[in-house]
């Protein structure tokens, strides 16, 4: 079950142009890279690299590391790209602002903070994974510039949106994961996996995410995966939403339908509507229900 801080209320969305977002997102997505560096750096590799993953702390309006084992950790306040460095008690004991500043100069500040606070060398200087990441001058180590702050409030709006919402859908699973953001894709979901009842040994899997825009969509969506994925003349017509079938199969609701009606008051419900009946159709799909 989740087990993570929440988001405990909605957050309007529409106050910057989708356009906008499109630099914001991507200087976050290499900003999250020091955060993976950390947990990749201090804690124990797990198969699925699960070390290097995030989460959402709504109180400090953050995605947040894994802690290490005494209980020191890393987060990024999304709204003025900010790392913050935290307590085992979850309060932020030092900070650092990313505008103006370089990725190397953060990951130097972060070895420097975690020695000075938790009386522990790094075993090594803390360093990027090569992933395939969005290409950005950021990445070429220039510094970090937050010309349009109300894009990067935004984005962080989606995030703990999604955080919110996505957690109040699958509370009444108990096979849902953490919701979890993971520094390669840099998208926040949970997932739900069960055996298949058909195919002895086989697991399905149901994913309730949001991505802030990818190769697939410039813009932010919220998400439904379904795995194996449905023969396409099996989808249902969406009431809300639509689905994506060029490359994987997904329900998808994107910024730009979920913005169209200029109904803010409504943007919570339309989202745990699209969750709920697209998830209810994935689960039907794959003939299993989650408990």
């Amino acid at each position: 079950m989740n087990a993570e801080p929440s988001s405990t209320f909605w957050q309007t969305l529409g106050t910057a142009p989708v356009d906008d977002l499109v630099d914001a997102k991507i200087q976050m997505h290499w900003a999250a890279q020091i955060l993976a560096a950390f947990g990749n750096g201090l804690l124990e590799s797990k198969p699925d690299d699960s070390q290097s993953n995030l989460g959402w702390v709504n109180s400090h309006g953050a995605l947040r590391g894994h802690p290490t084992l005494d209980g020191w950790s890393v987060g990024l306040r999304l709204a003025d790209l900010t790392l913050l460095f935290l307590t085992p008690k979850n309060t932020i004991q030092t900070e650092f602002t990313l505008h103006g500043r370089t990725l190397q100069e953060a990951l130097d500040w972060l070895r420097i903070t975690y020695s000075k606070f938790s009386g522990t060398e790094s075993p090594q200087p803390f360093v990027l994974r090569e992933y395939d990441m969005p290409s950005h001058p950021v990445g070429e180590n220039t510094p970090f510039q937050i010309n349009r702050g109300v894009a990067f409030q935004e984005v962080g709006h989606w995030y703990s949106n999604a955080d919110y919402v996505i957690r109040t859908v699958s509370e009444k699973w108990k096979e849902a994961s953490l919701i979890r953001c993971w520094p390669h894709y840099f998208d926040i979901a949970t997932l739900v996996s069960l055996p298949l009842p058909q195919n002895s040994g086989s697991t399905g899997t149901v994913g309730c995410g949001m991505s802030p825009g990818d190769a697939n969509y410039a813009e932010p969506y919220f998400y439904v995966t379904v795995w194996p994925y449905p023969e396409k003349d099996r989808l249902q017509n969406l009431t809300i939403g639509k689905w994506h079938t060029e490359g994987f199969i997904a329900a998808v609701l994107t910024a730009s339908d979920l913005l169209s009606n200029g109904q803010t008051e409504t943007q919570a419900e339309r989202v745990h509507e699209f969750f709920q009946k697209s998830s209810e159709f994935a689960f039907v799909t794959l003939g299993i229900s989650p408990s």
